[in-house]
């Protein structure tokens, strides 16, 4: 069983990355960047601060930012340094079969994707506070394009980036319901009465 589901992983990664042209490597090669997501970060910020009173926004922001930290954190040391599954860039039996970008292949193990797991995090934990279907759907469609990004560069496979997706939404919305019980439910009221 185990092994089928290896098999079906990777070649669900090496249809992902074998469906490549230049266009989609310089795309998905910026998408990928931390960087490219400071503009949904930015607005993040903007939105929390102009819906909510300050106090409020920043305790929102706060929520998020630890959310993210702590995907980040736990991706790292609970998952990757003890499952340490090779990426598919350092598996030996498919490393050849990969089209890398850029001569990117990611560190040595990829369970479960850092990426997926932050950009999830903050994915959920935004949604929660910001509470707007149009940023809601902006913010999925943003997760679900970088999570697609890393399987495009073949550095992480499916399950990799469920796994990491399923960690981040996790994390963030436990700190969401932590949040909201260290504060006798104040966040939740003050959404519904907006």
């Amino acid at each position: 069983m185990l092994e089928t589901l290896e098999l079906v992983d990777r070649n669900i990664l090496l249809a992902i990355n074998a469906a490549n042209a230049s266009w989609a490597d310089t795309l998905f090669w910026y998408i990928s960047k931390p960087w490219a997501s400071i503009p949904l970060y930015v607005a993040t910020i903007y939105i929390l601060y102009k819906k909510f009173r300050a106090k409020q926004a920043s305790m929102y922001l706060l929520c998020i930012v630890l959310s993210i930290a702590l995907a980040d954190l736990i991706s790292v040391h609970a998952f990757k340094n003890v499952f340490m599954r090779y990426r598919p860039t350092h598996n030996v039996e498919i490393a050849d079969m990969i089209h890398i970008v850029n001569g990117y292949r990611g560190g040595m193990y990829g369970f479960v994707s850092s990426h997926a797991a932050n950009m999830w995090a903050f994915c959920i934990a935004a949604i929660l506070c910001v509470r707007n279907r149009t940023f809601t759907i902006i913010s999925i469609i943003w997760a679900a394009l970088v999570c697609y990004s890393r399987m495009y560069l073949g550095v992480h496979y499916p399950a990799d980036i469920i796994g990491g997706a399923l960690l981040g939404a996790a994390i963030a919305f436990l700190i969401s319901k932590l949040v909201d019980k260290f504060t006798s439910g104040r966040v939740n009221k003050l959404i519904r009465q907006q």
